[in-house]
């Protein structure tokens, strides 16, 4: 398994250190383990995870988007397509969900529903 895979397959395991979710446009941004600013995105049936490079707040990513969108900085892009024929293709879905559900914070939704609130 590729270590992008693994490296998906434990934030997606690791759920709880997935936080400072936000979005521009279609895209949903966020940090992993108050460390790493990530983006992930679907379109067309494919899911792109990008990492940004020399950036530590989700909100700097976000405006350099915004005012510079040439110009974002350096970054990594990895598409669910290149990985699909693995075992593990379909994990680039799943941190999508997780990371969207953390947006809406779904995770409280559930809990007070579940819980009878």
């Amino acid at each position: 398994m590729s270590k992008i895979l693994k490296a998906v397959d434990a934030m997606f395991n690791s759920e709880e250190l997935i936080t400072d979710v936000k979005t521009l446009q279609d895209t949903l941004f966020f940090k992993y383990n108050q460390t790493y600013v990530w983006s992930i995105q679907k379109e067309l049936g494919d899911f792109y995870l990008i990492y940004y490079v020399n950036h530590d707040e989700v909100k700097n990513v976000i405006d350099a988007i915004k005012y510079m969108p040439n110009d974002p900085g350096p970054y990594i892009s990895y598409s669910s397509k290149d990985y699909r024929s693995t075992e593990n293709g379909d994990n680039f879905a799943e941190l999508y969900q997780i990371v969207k559900e953390k947006l809406y914070n779904i995770d409280t939704v559930l809990d007070n529903i579940i819980s009878g609130e």
